[in-house]
């Protein structure tokens, strides 16, 4: 499946009739039978967790579900009412029409990463590509050959990352979208260096198509990124299944764009960077 060359929502690609997804109403109707339940036990190993994610919190949004935890839900009084036809919200394919249903729980329409027209899978690896030619001297090369890293740079799926932006969030504002697209990039590691790089030049492509205008960088760039490597190695464990997850890693780089992107966030005690290098180090180490 392509993305199309306009804004879209990731529920476009939801299609219950696939295999790998499920829906709306059919995630009602797991948790009337486990009572509460997080995405991981919703997906049974067969569905595709992120968007359930993803899809739970829109039915949070629209007063079916309500949260316990973080990551776990339960019906709501209003949703049992729905899901056994006592109530009726307008839905096609099992799927209900959330912004008919309540407009006012999405962001306004300059506050959200939702265009991909200028980027795709082979766009991110070229990106990587060139932070080779531009910084060469600081890419790191597997087993010191620019031949091997190169062709590993190469053999990265575009399938993958095109599904990243299939699947993305599409509903939330640019802050935690923005975080949760370093988290992804970062996260899942797809090239042998530079992905924190990666990450950032790719999101300043979407920010700059809704904006049209350059992503914001903190000064205090540098600290953050050694701050995601430490989460990312001793705190979190990305994997498709766990994307758009609010983890350590989620939270390390929420704080930092609500910062850069809406000015807040208060001061912070901050440990000295040599003693995180020294951290993250220590951790590569052993583990």
């Amino acid at each position: 499946m392509t993305l199309p060359n306009r804004s879209h929502s990731y529920r476009e690609f939801i299609d219950p009739s696939e295999p790998m997804y499920i829906s709306d109403r059919d995630i009602l109707a797991k948790l009337v039978e486990f009572e509460h339940a997080s995405p991981g036990e919703l997906s049974q190993q067969r569905f595709r967790e992120n968007v359930i994610r993803l899809q739970l919190r829109d039915l949070k949004r629209i007063g079916l579900v309500q949260s316990l935890s973080h990551d776990t839900y339960e019906m709501t009084d209003f949703g049992r009412s729905v899901s056994e036809g006592e109530e009726s919200l307008p839905s096609k394919d099992g799927l209900f029409m959330v912004a008919e249903i309540d407009d006012r729980t999405f962001p306004d329409s300059n506050w959200h990463l939702n265009d991909f027209s200028n980027l795709d899978g082979e766009t991110i690896i070229a990106v990587n590509f060139d932070i080779i030619d531009d910084s060469a001297e600081e890419y790191g090369w597997i087993q010191d050959s620019p031949e091997k890293t190169r062709h590993k740079i190469g053999n990265v799926s575009e399938t993958d990352l095109n599904r990243i932006m299939r699947e993305f969030p599409t509903h939330e504002p640019i802050p935690q979208q923005s975080a949760h697209w370093v988290r992804a990039i970062a996260g899942l590691h797809f090239f042998p260096d530079a992905n924190h790089r990666t990450a950032m030049n790719t999101l300043s492509v979407l920010y700059r198509t809704l904006m049209d205008g350059p992503l914001p960088i903190g000064d205090n760039i540098g600290r953050v990124v050694l701050e995601s490597k430490i989460a990312r190695v001793l705190l979190t464990d990305v994997r498709f299944d766990t994307l758009w997850k609010r983890d350590a890693l989620y939270q390390v780089w929420h704080r930092y764009f609500r910062r850069v992107l809406c000015g807040d966030g208060d001061k912070r005690h901050e440990p000295p960077e040599h003693k995180l290098r020294l951290i993250l180090n220590y951790a590569r180490e052993i583990l």
